[in-house]
């Protein structure tokens, strides 16, 4: 019996493996082809006005964004920290927990003056199909009274729901066209530029029209 039980669960090791690698391999062709978008290189030459680069970053692959969005617009940059820094992996029970009470964690700062700035962006990454806990906690207690708010994603291959929360959350925000990142190898850092200044100078166009 026990025979059998090994064999079983050596099956069941197989047949996750052989799923993980197929969905690792599907999101490797998707990431490919959109990317294949960006190859020419794309300059920002746009002007945003007073620009502030809201972020909340673990892994670093948001902050690469943040901050090449922040040298592109001549941006001022706020990090989003907590009192509890989240460690890996324990941070995947802890921050489901949270979502599910809805008990976010304490920021470690104070916010920024958002009064300020013209243009907002606030990005972070997404965790259970929605955004990061501390970016909740920014949310709660930002009011962007008008400000022009541009929020972005960081994620594995799905952004969930991270923009349907965010647009419900962002207190007084004018929301602008957002967009979304997957996490790539270093390979792709000059598309993935591409696609930022291409982002970047569609939002300037729409600003100065709204203005």
């Amino acid at each position: 019996m026990l025979k059998y039980f090994i064999y079983l669960l050596a099956l069941l090791i197989i047949i996750c493996g052989a799923v993980g690698a197929f969905h690792l391999y599907r999101v490797g062709q998707k990431n490919k082809a959109e990317m294949a978008q960006f190859t020419d290189q794309v300059q920002y030459q746009n002007n945003l006005g007073k620009v502030l680069v809201v972020y909340y970053s673990l892994s670093g692959q948001t902050r690469k964004i943040a901050e090449f969005i922040a040298a592109q617009t001549k941006a001022d940059i706020y990090e989003i920290t907590v009192t509890e820094p989240y460690t890996s992996p324990s941070v995947y029970a802890k921050s489901k927990k949270e979502l599910d009470s809805k008990q976010y964690p304490q920021l470690a700062a104070e916010l920024p003056d958002l009064s300020a700035y013209d243009v907002i962006f606030v990005g972070g990454p997404v965790w259970w199909y929605t955004m990061a806990t501390p970016l909740f906690s920014f949310l709660e207690k930002a009011d962007f009274a008008g400000k022009k708010v541009v929020p972005f994603s960081t994620q594995g291959s799905n952004y969930g729901k991270f923009f349907t929360d965010f647009t419900a959350m962002a207190q007084n925000a004018d929301i602008q066209k957002s967009e979304n990142f997957n996490n790539l190898k270093p390979e792709y850092d000059d598309m993935v530029h591409n696609k930022i200044n291409t982002w970047l100078n569609n939002l300037a166009e729409t600003v100065t029209t709204d203005e």
